[in-house]
């Protein structure tokens, strides 16, 4: 356990990486949505169609797999045999199976294993160790290994694909000499091919032993680790975990800790600062300005993307003649009237179709999605951040509160507090851990208390309470104006 305890000091968290931070940051900057911001973030690399892996090395591993196969299913006694069958992990067919696969020859070439494997009760067999589905490979050391739950952590790296089959029979031949169970899941398009290593936190330090051998001894088709949700072990090693592994709910969990940290800070803090100057367009505006800008701005696009009539609706109703100029003078001076009203509403709060009425005349409204003041928002934060280094702190403070109430290691972020908890778990450390936890739940409890006291109608007592729930909540914050 010592090593591994050594093991976990070394993994960089994803945000102490200013290159994968930077990025992280950016990515936020342009989101339009949660959905925008978790497809940019998961989708890294320009899309390669290419299948560039090497063919020979590719058959000579499917004969390796092929002889342990065998092996495998002629270690079985009748009794094993049996039990697995009232298991259901194999059904009767597997006597059958059995029975002609030991009278087989020794299969030599690759031709003669794909002949063999046109028997479908075989190929059905022989894919729950080695499946092999429209280019998405799972590689499995006994059967029904994926549904062991232990198997919550994974260890990643990228590598040339010219070598990928070469790595992957000296990993498994590793694995079978430290009598390791592996599970390994990758996809063969592409020049870099990343491959997933599952592992249980027991063989954690095993794995990354086998890895960095592989490394030291074919360090030029290695690659950095470019996961920018994933920690590192070192440059070309990453690590997940989770306490049931899903690679898609790790990712959607923890894009979500990210994004719903970044818009609660971004918006308490430009709430906080509506009088900064920043730069759009050539010219120096005040935050409300700005905003009002560039809201105007995207709902005249959107009016002249509407249907002529919407158009005519629009312009003639509320302008009284043809100048789209006027109207977007209009709208403009409308918001930078109720910003601040429209503002106090805590717009990042509510669901991503919610709609901001905005009152033109008597008999006229428009409604603008709240999407489009956040992304206002958003588009500035890279500026603001330039200026004000405690934007990123809060920004720090606010994940660590997520991350402890979805359960997730702030320290390290690519793992669950669960496995901390596994590695040094104590007494004095659960409770602290524990205490934080019902800090967190409270503060959500504070933030329902105030939607449905904005939800509520309005008076001067409600007024008040409204009032002195903001002022604790902004306590999180820093929110005191900077020298800009």
């Amino acid at each position: 356990m010592e090593d591994l305890k050594s093991l976990y000091l070394r993994i960089e968290n994803p945000m102490d990486n200013k290159v994968k931070w930077n990025k992280i940051l950016n990515i936020y900057s342009t989101s339009y949505n949660y959905e925008d911001f978790y497809l940019n973030l998961t989708n890294k690399d320009i899309k390669d169609d290419n299948l560039l892996y090497d063919v020979d090395d590719k058959k000579t591993f499917c004969l390796v797999m092929w002889s342990i196969w065998k092996n495998k299913m002629l270690s079985f006694s009748e009794d094993d045999l049996r039990l697995l069958v009232e298991k259901k992990i194999f059904e009767y067919d597997i006597y059958d199976v059995i029975g002609k696969i030991r009278n087989l020859e020794s299969i030599r070439t690759y031709s003669d294993l794909e002949h063999l494997l046109t028997y479908p009760v075989i190929n059905k067999y022989y894919s729950e160790l080695f499946d092999d589905f429209n280019h998405k490979v799972v590689i499995y050391s006994s059967f029904r290994i994926k549904t062991n739950p232990n198997y919550n952590t994974v260890l990643s790296i990228r590598v040339d694909s010219t070598r990928l089959y070469k790595l992957l029979k000296i990993y498994v031949n590793e694995c079978i000499k430290y009598e390791m169970p592996y599970y390994i899941r990758f996809n063969e398009y592409g020049s870099k091919v990343t491959v997933n290593f599952y592992s249980t936190i027991e063989n954690f330090k095993k794995n990354e032993e086998i890895l960095k051998v592989l490394k030291k001894e074919n360090y030029t088709y290695f690659h950095h680790n470019n996961d920018l949700l994933s920690g590192s072990i070192d440059d070309s090693i990453g690590i997940k975990n989770r306490r049931i592994y899903n690679s898609y709910q790790y990712s959607r969990e923890r894009s979500l800790i990210f994004f719903k940290s970044f818009d609660s800070v971004t918006y308490e803090y430009i709430v906080n600062h509506l009088s900064i100057l920043v730069s759009y367009k050539g010219g120096r505006m005040n935050i409300i300005e700005y905003l009002s800008t560039y809201v105007t701005e995207k709902m005249i696009n959107q009016i002249i993307d509407n249907t002529a009539k919407s158009k005519e609706d629009y312009i003639y109703n509320v302008t009284n003649n043809g100048d789209l100029d006027n109207l977007k003078n209009y709208i403009k001076n409308k918001l930078t009237t109720n910003m601040k009203d429209i503002l106090k509403d805590r717009l990042y709060l509510k669901s991503e179709e919610s709609l901001v009425p905005l009152k033109i005349n008597n008999s006229k409204t428009i409604k603008i999605p709240i999407e489009v003041f956040l992304c206002g928002m958003r588009n500035l934060i890279m500026t603001l951040m330039n200026k004000d280094s405690s934007i990123d702190k809060a920004y720090r403070i606010r994940i660590k509160n997520e991350c402890q109430f979805y359960g997730v290691d702030y320290d390290k972020f690519c793992v669950d507090s669960n496995f901390i908890k596994k590695l040094f778990y104590d007494k004095k450390t659960y409770a602290e851990y524990q205490k934080e936890i019902n800090d967190i739940h409270n503060d959500f409890k504070k933030i329902e208390f105030l939607d449905n006291l904005i939800s509520s109608e309005l008076n001067e007592e409600t007024r008040n309470k409204i009032q002195d729930s903001m002022n604790e909540l902004n306590k999180i914050f820093n929110t005191e104006d900077s020298n800009i």
